[in-house]
């Protein structure tokens, strides 16, 4: 079973890419706009005076026995620390005034002027005026309170209100929606490119069949769809020039191999002739099984009900003398009732007859070679040879690939053998064999008995 990846080691998301990358840039531009707005607005010699500030000064002040009276210890400690220059002045709206500190003569007038006024900021060079105005609503009723003599001093005294504003009601609101809805339009936009990983996961490679579909992605990945169909085409194109030099091949190869076949008929028997004619077998039905292969892409193969264990008997009893001239003993293992698939009977011989063939090949001339076919339409045939080591599983049924150069075949014989076996919607593997040999297993799909008199 293969480990999972570490997240960490996993290829980055696009949708989250391109949110993190889109956040980061708006948060950047409003912060940028920020700075741009504090270069303008800021003025050295402006001083003001934060509204918590007056907020927290209007929380000290009281109605008692219809008076506003100040408790001083309950003051903002920026207002009791500098009690030389903090001042503040109060009314309600009963008319009630209060004042606390050293009111500057300049605000004096403004004193009876608060109920008509509403919150404001009162910028001033002059550490003295500087001051806010607020609205503070009470238990008791509505309280307005200015509040002045401690300004803030410097630039981040004067925009950290401004700052906190912008980060916390504009930067992170817009970052969390782009977060949130950036990999859902992202997603969304590429929701296509499943349907396509779908169509091409179903790419036959041996045979022409649908291009990609371009339409399903977006405009930016069409040029890599295009690439793609037409590197199918290429490869459909030498698919079909190598089936039709391959068929072309098998046809041209039969007279020949009659003419072989009829040739070593007539030697004397012996060791040599035996070894001469398996091995013309052999090319007999490479050749044949190519022609099949072209066959089933034609539609032209039959698709016959067929009792499989009749089809192994009959394969069985062709090489059987063949396989006892080579020094093996064969058996053949099948239940007594019939077994029923659907194919093209010669085509299924021939996949046998080719497995039966390998066996002799490379069992090492001697032990026994069986042939079995089971209730659930599988077919295996083991010998007792050297066996085939794991790691060349994947690539024993490559085309052209041998476990030994300097063997006998071609390496095609077991490569058709699953083509053939594949369109006829089976599987075909190999195991180590209970003599430690080799086993191949062919699962053909088992259909049911046919209703008596049909």
């Amino acid at each position: 079973m293969r480990n999972p990846i570490p997240s960490f080691f996993r290829a980055p998301s696009l949708s989250r890419r391109i949110a993190w990358r889109v956040g980061l840039g708006v948060v950047s531009l409003i912060f940028a706009l920020f700075a741009v707005l504090c270069v303008v607005l800021w003025k050295p010699e402006s001083r003001t005076i934060y509204r918590d500030t007056a907020d927290d000064a209007a929380q000290a002040i009281e109605r008692r026995n219809g008076v506003l009276a100040l408790d001083p210890a309950r003051l903002p400690p920026r207002l009791r620390e500098a009690p030389e220059t903090a001042w503040l002045a109060a009314v309600d709206e009963a008319g009630h005034t209060l004042t606390w500190g050293k009111l500057p003569p300049e605000y004096r007038p403004v004193v009876a002027m608060l109920p008509l006024l509403s919150d404001s900021d009162l910028r001033s060079p002059d550490p003295r005026l500087a001051a806010t105005l607020v609205v503070a609503e009470r238990d008791w009723g509505r309280l307005r309170i200015i509040v002045g003599g401690v300004p803030e001093e410097g630039v981040i005294g004067l925009f950290a209100p401004l700052f906190y504003f912008v980060s916390l009601w504009m930067a992170l609101p817009v970052a969390i929606v782009i977060l949130l809805l950036v990999p859902w339009i992202v997603r969304r936009g590429l929701r296509g490119i499943g349907k396509v990983a779908e169509q091409a996961r179903g790419v036959d490679m041996n045979r022409r069949s649908r291009h990609l579909d371009v339409a399903a992605v977006p405009s930016e990945l069409k040029p890599l769809i295009d690439a793609f169909n037409q590197a199918l085409d290429r490869i459909w194109d030498a698919a079909e020039a190598r089936d039709r030099f391959l068929g072309n091949a098998a046809h041209e190869l039969r007279l020949p191999i009659a003419i072989v076949r009829a040739r070593a008929a007539a030697l004397a028997a012996g060791p040599a002739k035996t070894s001469l004619l398996s091995d013309i077998a052999r090319l007999e039905n490479i050749s044949e099984q190519l022609l099949d292969l072209q066959r089933v892409d034609r539609g032209l193969i039959a698709n016959d009900t067929l009792d499989l264990v009749q089809v192994c008997r009959e394969v069985g009893e062709d090489i059987a003398p063949l396989l006892v001239k080579a020094g093996y003993a064969f058996s053949f293992d099948a239940p007594a009732q019939p077994v029923y698939v659907s194919g093209d009977v010669g085509a299924l011989q021939r996949v046998i007859m080719n497995l039966l063939q390998n066996a002799m090949t490379h069992g090492g001339g001697a032990g026994e070679i069986e042939l079995s076919v089971s209730r659930e339409a599988r077919i295996s045939v083991s010998d007792a040879g050297p066996g085939i080591a794991e790691e060349e599983y994947p690539q024993i049924f490559s085309p052209f690939y041998r476990l030994n150069p300097a063997a006998q075949g071609s390496g095609l014989g077991l490569h058709l053998a699953r083509e053939v076996v594949t369109r006829h919607r089976g599987s075909i593997r190999v195991s180590r064999s209970a003599q430690g040999g080799a086993r191949f297993c062919v699962q053909l799909p088992l259909l049911p008995a046919p209703a008596r008199g049909a």
